[in-house]
């Protein structure tokens, strides 16, 4: 009678956890979903700001290509 009792409780257990892994994988599908959307929606406003300022956009990537060539040491 203890080992069926032992084997109830452990499927009960096995349900909750599996229950419990089911939204988290929901949780995690639906925030993949918001970031998805949010760079999507970055990415958007990036281009909008190049098509309108690309001058100041092409001293901005310059400036950043400067400094990353200036922090990361040069090979050979």
């Amino acid at each position: 009678m203890k080992s069926l009792l032992t084997l109830v409780t452990l499927a009960l257990t096995a349900l909750m956890l599996e229950e419990k892994a089911r939204q988290v994988a929901g949780d995690a599908h639906e925030a993949y979903g918001e970031v998805a959307a949010q760079a999507r929606e970055a990415r958007k406003t990036l281009v909008q700001q190049v098509e309108q300022q690309p001058l100041i956009s092409m001293l901005v990537a310059g400036g950043i290509a400067y400094a990353l060539a200036s922090v990361i040491p040069a090979r050979g």
